[in-house]
């Protein structure tokens, strides 16, 4: 499969069959703390970047399948899917074929445009992101395209509230220092009473990050601005329940795959995959001496990257 993915452990959605709908790293953020690195092409034009046809096609043969068991299946990207020209087409198409929730995760920049909220209301659930109120902290932590308007990503969002009939869950994620400031988190909870999302989930840097000075907030700092939010923030835990053994074939081309999408740790490998961890370790390590990967360390964990230097580029 060249565009779906997975499943993949979701701290928020359980086991998410994820559908990549962007060459890699196609945005109109350069977030310093996304894990797939800095943005490659800086763009706000909406185009049909992988042809629907090849996506369908991979969708259809998952579900012909019938090897992956899943919670939801979840359009993402390498990127800002809503900038793919019809993802309504895909969310609908999903949803012809599928009887769990079809998610779209989006950087809620495009969210402005009629059409693309058209797109997403096809969705069953809607996680958006609001990093940042404030101009100059948006600048800081997102660092947009200067096509991208942060007052008009509010109201579009509050537009899309008023007619999305799923559940829209709020997505903010708070680096030490660029977006957690008192003034900056006073602001969040005005555009949250605004847009009223169904849910506010707040984030912080978890895996390594584009910017490696961007930082986490403690988990102390994370409760205080929990409460302050009200009744619909929570902090998003890690996924740590024991995923169903056996859903996935253990070999190194699924592990690329997965790695390709984001980093992750071996553990990670051995929940996503339905292994143990000594069995994940011992083909990580293969891999590591192939040159097909690299670690990397952070925040105290060694996290496995795609060495495009070695064999695996």
């Amino acid at each position: 499969m060249k565009y779906c993915f997975g499943p993949v452990p979701s701290r928020r959605l359980g086991r998410s069959l994820g559908v990549d709908i962007l060459p890699m790293k196609t945005c109109n953020l350069n977030c310093v703390y996304c894990e797939l690195g800095i943005t490659e092409k800086f763009t706000c034009d909406r185009a049909e970047y992988i042809p629907v046809s090849h996506i369908k096609r991979d969708i259809e043969t998952v579900f012909r399948s019938g090897r992956h068991p899943f919670d939801v299946l979840t359009f993402t990207a390498s990127g800002e899917p809503c900038l793919h020209s019809r993802l309504g087409e895909l969310v609908s198409f999903a949803k012809s074929l599928c009887g769990k929730p079809v998610v779209v995760l989006t950087n809620g920049t495009m969210v402005p445009d009629p059409a693309v909220r058209h797109d997403l209301c096809q969705a069953d659930i809607l996680l958006p992101s609001l990093d940042a109120v404030h101009p100059r902290s948006f600048r800081k932590v997102n660092r947009p395209a200067d096509c991208v308007d942060i007052s008009s990503i509010v109201q579009g969002l509050t537009d899309l509230s008023r007619q999305f009939r799923g559940e829209m869950w709020l997505e903010v994620l708070l680096v030490k220092g660029l977006n957690d400031s008192p003034d900056d988190i006073t602001a969040l909870r005005e555009a949250v009473e605004q847009i009223r999302p169904h849910r506010v989930q707040l984030n912080s840097v978890a895996r390594p990050p584009a910017e490696p000075w961007a930082r986490p907030l403690s988990r102390e700092r994370m409760e205080e601005i929990r409460k302050f939010l009200g009744s619909r923030a929570e902090v998003v835990v890690d996924f740590n329940r024991r995923l169903r053994e056996g859903f996935m074939p253990v070999v190194e081309v699924e592990i690329m795959e997965i790695l390709k999408r984001r980093p992750m740790t071996a553990h990670d490998i051995s929940e996503i995959l339905g292994i143990e961890p000594e069995t994940a370790e011992t083909v990580l390590d293969k891999m590591l001496r192939a040159s097909m990967i690299k670690t990397e360390i952070f925040q105290g964990r060694t996290y496995f990257r795609p060495d495009k230097t070695g064999a695996g580029a």
